[in-house]
């Protein structure tokens, strides 16, 4: 590097121009204080000196005139000593010669003035003293002096510029340049070598910045050991990031990226393979029985003895829980991929010992298979999803066919899930346009047979297909979570309408409402509720809640505290369908229950299966014995009704007293209704008409 160029880059610095600029300034100054004092002293010599020289030249030429007759010799006054005034011991004036500024006798004492310094003195002659006053011009020593105090001041200036130029060189050499390299060798490191650490630099020795670079590269060592940490934490979080921790089998987004690349390649190529949705049948079960514990052990090694029986170009995957999936490549036809199925089953259900068990995993698989299966005109992505999701709907398919087996996806299960997508879509509509609507099918009292109420029943009223059957679109909403702003309109419809039917005279009618499981999962049913009561300003002990016997058993403890909310608050509670799940006397008992309902599936053939008959009278003794009121659903005819009213059922609800009715059909009937209403207080029964003046059943059972 050139003085020009050094010089120039420590110029750059600030702190080299401000440590220049110091050096310089107390140079500088230093020498001021040197130089003033010593020109000050030199000054005041000359001075001194040419008025010593003047007098003593005076003095030698008048020390032995006569002083009646003096004369002065033409040396005495000269550029130097311009003026002369002798005065003698009497105060006579013996001589004013030459520029001594108007000088008068017996004046005022003469003062230097200008250059022009006035001095005096006395001469001794052979006569008598003489006072003399001199006249010396000082010019020339003042410009003596002046001269030297300019050329003392540029020299120092000089000076201190060189010391300046030498400081900034000193810098820039020794702390500029070692720096600039640690800078460049971080830069460097940063930008030019994609992550890697920079190389240990070397600077000149026995430079101050010797120990920062000696921290600098202990730092580079440091970091390239903390870096071989990082790679390995590094390389570990990749593998934790696309494998699943149990099986170490590749997850659900290793899955995904190679389900990707997978598709691109088979169009590429006109390659085909096959996509196996792997699932445990009854692994809940599974693990309550055994614990989870066993449950995991389970997983890890049907995901083992997949990984195992699979080839290396293929993929074995954990999806999520007890589901796995398998891509297998180069597969000719769907016979080769049920063979891989029953492999694959053959395989994972094989039995296995495990802490003294002996394990067999059941298994159901959905086969989709490339590209047969999918529309290929659609974007890769849009064929991933699309040939798992099929995977997805046979692998159901083969769960709806009894479990443990395989299922290839076709066509008509293409179609059904269209339509269930389709019906999905609908009920979005349904429920924006209010094409739902709700109708009551009307209970009686089996001993008074007056009206109680009625209970609140879902209808679909479709612009083109006309009244959809909630047995088709209810499993729909619940899977979807719909059913929870259609149950909230549901309830809220009914709650008005019973209010309605107060404001004209029936104060003893209530309405019973279902309520879905998933409604009780939800955790807002008790506010959902509430809100519906004080907005109808129905009285809570009308409002009857019915929930099916299979969410009842679905979480017990959690169902037991939800219906001990509701029953505080004043509502009635009823059990639907009750007989056809898996209910245990053992939690009946602590369900606030008022109301068990016996499904029509028991009363349809009571007059000849003794089998039903012994079902009906097991439940009516459950509901005497725990003080609840039993409701017979599905009542068809009279003989019917006697049974029931002869065994001591409560209530009854069918065909034989009146099809579900809408919101009019409900009211006009409630007018007609020979027996009459159920008032507030349980009012007298009516004299009862003859048989022959029931209503008839009418219509279908729905």
């Amino acid at each position: 590097m050139d003085l020009r160029a050094l010089t120039s880059k420590a110029y750059r610095s600030r702190t080299a121009r401000m440590l220049a600029g110091g050096v310089a300034f107390a140079l500088l100054v230093v020498q001021l204080l040197v130089f003033v004092p010593s020109l000050i002293s030199q000054h005041r010599g000359s001075v001194f000196y040419q008025l010593e020289m003047e007098r003593a030249l005076v003095d030698i030429a008048f020390r032995y005139s006569n002083l009646e007759a003096l004369e002065i010799p033409a040396s005495v006054l000269n550029d130097r000593l311009v003026g002369l005034v002798l005065i003698d011991e009497s105060g006579r004036l013996l001589l004013n010669k030459g520029d001594t500024l108007g000088y008068e006798h017996e004046g005022s004492e003469p003062a230097s003035s200008g250059a022009l310094h006035v001095v005096q003195w006395s001469i001794l002659t052979d006569a008598s003293p003489i006072q003399a006053t001199g006249f010396v011009n000082l010019h020339q020593v003042r410009m003596n002096t002046l001269w030297k105090t300019l050329a003392y001041i540029a020299f120092a200036l000089l000076s201190s510029l060189v010391a300046a130029m030498f400081t900034l060189v000193g810098t820039a050499r020794s702390y500029i340049a070692p720096m600039e390299q640690l800078i460049s060798a971080l830069r460097d490191g940063r930008e030019y070598t994609d992550g890697q650490l920079p190389e240990p630099i070397e600077v000149i020795e026995d430079n101050d910045l010797s120990p920062l670079t000696e921290e600098f590269n202990g730092l580079i060592e440091a970091q390239r050991k903390a870096a071989r940490q990082v790679k390995v934490k590094q390389q570990y979080l990749e593998f934790a990031a696309h494998h699943d921790p149990l099986t170490h089998l590749p997850n659900r987004l290793m899955f995904e990226d190679t389900l990707k690349k997978t598709v691109h390649l088979a169009i590429a190529d006109d390659l085909k393979f096959a996509v196996f949705l792997v699932d445990l049948d009854n692994f809940k079960f599974f693990n309550d029985q055994y614990g989870h514990l066993v449950g995991d052990k389970m997983v890890a090694e049907v995901g083992n003895r997949l990984r195992t029986m699979m080839r290396d170009i293929d993929l074995v995957a954990r999806l999520d829980g007890d589901e796995f999936v398998v891509i297998q490549k180069d597969v000719i036809d769907t016979d080769s991929a049920e063979e891989v199925a029953k492999r694959i089953m053959s395989v994972a259900t094989a039995p296995y010992e495990y802490r003294g068990f002996t394990l067999k995993a059941a298994v159901s698989v959905g086969i989709s298979c490339f590209p047969d299966d999918v529309h290929v005109s659609q974007g890769e992505e849009v064929l991933g999803e699309e040939i798992v999701n099929n995977a997805a709907v046979a692998l159901q398919e083969a769960k709806s066919n009894g479990k443990n087996q395989y299922q290839l996806f076709n066509e008509k299960m293409r179609l059904r899930l269209t339509a269930r997508i389709r019906l999905e879509q609908d009920l979005k509509i349904a429920l924006q346009d209010e094409q739902f609507e709700v109708y009551y099918q009307p209970k009686i009292n089996i001993h008074t047979r007056q009206c109680t109420g009625a209970e609140a029943l879902v209808r679909w009223r479709h612009p083109v297909n006309g009244f959809v059957s909630p047995e088709a679109f209810v499993p729909v909403a619940e899977e979807t979570g719909m059913i929870i702003e259609l149950g909230a309109w549901i309830l809220r419809t009914a709650c008005n309408k019973t209010h309605e039917l107060q404001q004209l005279g029936y104060t003893g009618l209530n309405v019973a409402v279902n309520i879905s499981a998933v409604q009780f999962t939800d955790g807002n049913l008790l506010p959902m509720v509430s809100r519906a009561l004080d907005e109808s300003k129905l009285s809570p002990e009308l409002l009857e809640l019915e929930i099916t016997e299979s969410a009842v058993m679905h979480d017990p403890e959690e169902v037991i505290l939800s219906l001990h909310q509701l029953s505080e608050h004043g509502m009635k509670l009823a059990i639907d369908d009750f007989g056809t799940g898996y209910s245990s006397l053992a939690y009946l008992k602590r369900f606030p229950v008022n109301t068990l309902k016996i499904d029509r599936a028991f009363i349809t053939d009571i007059s000849s299966d003794n089998d039903d008959v012994a079902i009906v009278e097991a439940v009516l003794g459950l509901g005497k014995h725990f003080n609840m009121k039993v409701v017979a659903e599905g009542v068809e005819d009279e003989e019917q009704l006697n049974f029931l009213k002869s065994q001591g059922c409560d209530i009854a609800q069918g065909y034989f007293i009146s099809k579900p009715l809408s919101s009019d059909q409900y009211t006009q009937w409630l007018d007609r209704w020979p027996y009459g209403v159920q008032s507030g207080n349980d009012a007298t029964v009516m004299e009862l008409p003859e048989p022959s003046q029931m209503y008839k059943r009418t219509g279908t059972q729905g």
